[in-house]
Order: C-alpha cells, then sequence, then structure tokens
C-alpha cells in the first residue's frame, strides 16, 4: 500500500510537470503572471524580443523568481527585481548584484519606448557595458511618470547625452580591438584623438535626436522615463495589474537614488507562463 501512495505521488508529480513544461504555440502570444506580495501583475512578452522573451520564460518556468524580493523601487521610475540571491534574505545585506552569471545580448528596437507598464531589462552601464548587453535574472516594470514639454525637452537633451557617452565607449572598445596597441599607456593620446575624430563623425551622420510628437503625446497622458528610450531592451508589457505596480512605487525606500532598497520586503511569491 506504501509503495503505491508513493507511486501516485511520483504520477501527480510527473503530471504537474509534463502539465508545466507543455510546449508553448508559436502562434499566440505569451503571457506570463508575476504573482508578488502586493498582488498580481500580467504581461505580454513580445515577440521580436526572441531572447529576452525565451530566457524569461525559461526562468519563469524554472521557478527561478519565487521568493525574489523587489530589490530596487524608485518612485515614477522603475520597480526592479531578479536577484536570485535575495531569496537568502539575509540580515543586513543589500541585494540586487547578482543577475545569474550571465547576460542576454541586446535587442534595442526603435518602435519600443519606455512608456508606463513596459516590461524592461536592468543592465551595468555603457562605460563598462558597450554592447548593453542585459543582467541575466534582472527585469523592471516601467513606472515612470507624466511629463511637461519642459521637461520631454530637458529629456531629450539627456538622451543625446547619453548616445554620446555609450558611442565613445562603444568606439574606444571596437578601436581597442582593432589595434591592442592603442590600450597601451604610450598611446593613450592617440587613441583619445582617434576615438574623438570618429565620435564626431558618428554624430553627424545621426544627427541629433528628437523625441517624436506621437510618443511626446504618450509621455504627456500615460508617462514613462523617455530619457531611457533606444538605450534598453524593452521585452514586454503590462496588461494587467498595472495598479499594482503603482502601489509597489509608492513603498518607503532608503539608500542613495541609484538603489533605493524598499523598508519592508516586497518580493515575487510565484510567475506562470500562459496562452490564452
Amino acid at each position: 500500500m506504501k509503495n503505491l501512495l508513493s507511486l501516485l505521488v511520483l504520477l501527480i508529480l510527473m503530471t504537474g510537470c509534463a502539465q508545466k513544461q507543455k510546449p508553448l504555440d508559436p502562434n499566440k502570444p505569451v503571457y506570463v503572471t508575476v504573482k508578488t506580495s502586493m498582488g498580481d501583475v500580467t504581461v505580454v512578452l513580445y515577440d521580436d524580443t526572441p531572447l529576452h522573451k525565451d530566457n524569461f520564460i525559461k526562468l519563469c518556468q524554472e521557478n527561478t523568481y519565487d521568493g525574489v524580493l523587489f530589490h530596487r523601487i524608485v518612485k515614477d521610475f522603475v520597480v526592479q527585481g531578479g536577484d536570485p540571491k535575495s531569496k537568502e534574505r539575509e540580515e543586513g545585506v543589500r541585494y540586487g548584484s547578482y543577475s545569474g552569471g550571465y547576460t542576454v545580448p541586446a535587442e534595442i528596437l526603435p518602435h519600443y519606448f519606455n512608456k508606463r507598464g513596459v516590461l524592461l531589462d536592468a543592465k551595468k552601464g555603457d562605460d563598462t557595458n558597450p554592447e548593453r548587453a542585459s543582467a541575466g535574472t534582472q527585469f523592471c516594470f516601467m513606472q515612470g511618470k507624466v511629463m511637461t514639454d519642459e521637461e520631454l525637452n530637458a529629456a531629450e537633451v539627456r538622451i543625446n547625452d547619453i548616445r554620446r557617452n555609450w558611442l565613445y565607449h562603444k568606439i574606444k572598445k571596437e578601436l581597442i580591438e582593432a589595434n591592442a596597441s592603442l590600450a597601451e599607456e604610450a598611446n593613450a593620446e592617440l587613441l583619445e584623438t582617434e576615438v574623438s575624430v570618429k565620435l564626431m563623425d558618428t554624430l553627424e551622420d545621426l544627427g541629433p535626436y528628437v523625441i517624436p510628437e506621437d510618443r511626446r503625446e504618450v509621455y504627456r497622458t500615460i508617462g514613462g522615463a523617455p530619457h531611457l528610450d533606444g538605450s534598453v531592451t524593452i521585452f514586454g508589457e503590462v496588461v494587467e495589474g498595472l495598479d499594482v505596480v503603482e502601489k509597489m512605487s509608492l513603498v518607503e525606500t532608503e539608500g542613495a537614488e541609484h538603489f533605493n532598497w524598499p523598508k519592508e520586503p516586497v518580493w515575487v511569491i510565484s510567475t506562470k507562463v500562459f496562452q490564452k
């Protein structure tokens, strides 16, 4: 009888796993419900960012996010989580520096922008990550804010500054990869000269970035964070539970603006991948 019960339990577990790993229909949208300690947030994943889509699906199906903290919450900006080590909840430890030990190649597409409710990557800065690869397990819900034209003009300036800085580091890396001797201290001045010339030529060819009017209208009415446009991978958007994201964005935090650790834990309870 005991062996029979054990066999039944095993069959139930196997059946559950089989259902969980049921192949997804490539012709249907994929949704993920992220059950959090403050409510459920459901996102639809974009098909044209397949590397990020597949990575997120895999992590959710493997229960990687169960128990993970939202370690960084910035009001009027983002709710960020995905550090697997945050499950440990060790007293006094500030989580957020671990991303599973890998990155996902950037899939930055021009038709996506940082309106309120998008699902986007987290990544290291352009000075150390000019490829703009995404931090493997980490993700953000965009909360953002409604902006005035004056604020959008300032965001436009910031976008161009960010692009200039990124191109500087990208060009510098490419030149060194093409000629390793440029990395030598004796050639520092030559390297800077070559970077500057190529940077100016590139910026002249590109021209200044201008936020399109249709996007300005979204930022004026729905909100978001336009200064990130063109520099992060956006791979989905919230379809249900944006009010939960708003609620999470209002929790009390501590630490410098770059960190913004919630004073009281906010975490992922579980995730569910599904299709309609």
